[in-house]
């Protein structure tokens, strides 16, 4: 993951850009004092989602010793592109730039 803010104010002072676009795209709202989980891109939002995210269970991070780590097959972009077309629209967000962000805990 690239980057947690405390809420949307700190979002705003770190990352105009994108506390612009999500303010636009969701409007006023609770969320804006939740966390806010931002990605730079997709496939870093896809390698979270598999190793701390959504699927950390399958424990795909540890140390295989010495086999080969399946995250290093695995195309993160299509992942996260199937995982976009598939997501809540309510607490997650893709900006013109491609940036992502993730509201609160989900």
């Amino acid at each position: 993951m690239d980057k947690i803010y405390k809420n949307y104010n700190e979002l705003l002072d770190e990352n105009n850009s994108l506390a612009s676009e999500l303010l636009n795209d969701k409007g006023k709202g609770k969320w804006q004092v939740e966390e806010i989980y931002s990605h730079s891109d997709i496939q870093t939002f896809a390698e979270y989602e598999l190793t701390e995210g959504w699927y950390i269970d399958l424990k795909i991070d540890r140390d295989f010793n010495g086999a080969p780590n399946p995250l290093d097959f695995i195309d993160l972009e299509e992942l996260g592109n199937a995982l976009v077309r598939n997501w809540d629209n309510s607490c997650h967000f893709k900006s013109a730039n491609g940036e992502i962000g993730v509201n609160g805990t989900s």
